[in-house]
């Protein structure tokens, strides 16, 4: 799944996934050989306000001889609407511009003010009973400024992606084929949960209790977790999930980790990028810079059959 462009094909120097954040900009470099493990060739955290993310990028692209290489750019959680809606009775090849009007009444800006791609939840979710589809909603200004961002910097937009796919290709490398594989990445302020098995991404839900809020206690946000483990097995009727992986996060991981573990029902583990890409140079992080560079490290895992 790619939204908004149709990618390039990757170069010899692999794939660069990007991410502007409010703090800083992420950058990752994956590159692929046939038959072979993905390579972290790179993982850097670039530091800095908005304003001055343009330069810094410009300035490590230049570094590193980075210049010319395509970009599956990340857009942050805060950048973009995600919408779980019924699809409407209409060929593949129309849903897009179906879901445009579906959708229409939940923005505050004209359609013509966005960009709107979707993706269908497999045939087999929620039983068959209701056909349904995600609505991801970019605002144009933000989209052009995105695109500017990158040509400064002497890079090729080749596509753009959200957090919940980028999320969808760790698991990939992480081991979820044939098994339902969830992916729980928790922040200050909320969370997200990714349910997938395979290749197919079945849920995503955000999680309202942050650690902030959860700081000292951790009861109301393992529940929130919990609840949508549950939705999972109980409405979709996938069976139960294998796997737990906790993200890496900025400060008290292993505190949370082992309250998690305490507190649900279900295999819980800590994803480690130093174990998905073992004997890496770049695979060699401590967990809080980890954490500011796994969603940039998702989407440069991205594949042309995506």
């Amino acid at each position: 799944m790619g939204l908004f462009f149709k990618r390039r094909k990757a170069t010899a120097m692999g794939l660069l996934g990007l991410e502007f954040g409010p703090q800083g900009v992420a950058l990752a470099q994956v590159q692929r050989a046939e038959g072979e493990t993905p390579q972290l060739l790179r993982c850097d955290y670039l530091e800095g306000q908005p304003e001055a993310q343009a330069e810094l990028l410009k300035q490590a692209v230049a570094e590193h001889g980075l210049s010319g290489m395509s970009v599956n750019l990340l857009l942050h959680p805060s950048a973009y609407q995600m919408f779980l809606l019924e699809a409407p009775e209409v060929p593949a090849e129309e849903l897009r511009d179906a879901m445009r009007w579906r959708v229409k009444d939940l923005l505050s800006e004209p359609l013509e003010d966005v960009v709107i791609d979707c993706f269908s939840l497999p045939e087999d979710a929620y039983r068959g009973r209701t056909r349904m589809v995600y609505c991801v909603v970019l605002k144009k200004s933000r989209m052009n400024e995105f695109r500017s961002l990158v040509q400064h910097a002497g890079l090729i937009l080749a596509s753009i992606d959200i957090t919940e796919m980028a999320f969808r290709n760790l698991g990939l490398l992480a081991g979820a084929d044939a098994i339902n594989l969830a992916l729980l990445r928790l922040r200050t302020s909320e969370g997200l949960i990714c349910v997938q098995n395979g290749a197919d991404l079945y849920m995503a839900r955000r999680i309202e209790h942050g650690l902030a809020r959860a700081e000292q206690d951790l009861s109301s946000m393992t529940l929130e977790i919990q609840r949508s483990l549950d939705y999972y097995e109980s409405q979709l009727g996938k069976g139960y999930i294998s796997r737990l992986l906790l993200l890496p996060m900025k400060q008290d991981g292993e505190r949370t980790h082992q309250a998690l573990a305490a507190g649900l029902a279900v295999n819980l583990q800590r994803l480690d990028l130093r174990e998905l890409f073992p004997g890496q140079p770049a695979g060699d992080l401590a967990e809080s810079s980890q954490a500011f560079c796994i969603g940039a490290v998702g989407a440069a895992l991205r594949q042309d059959a995506c």
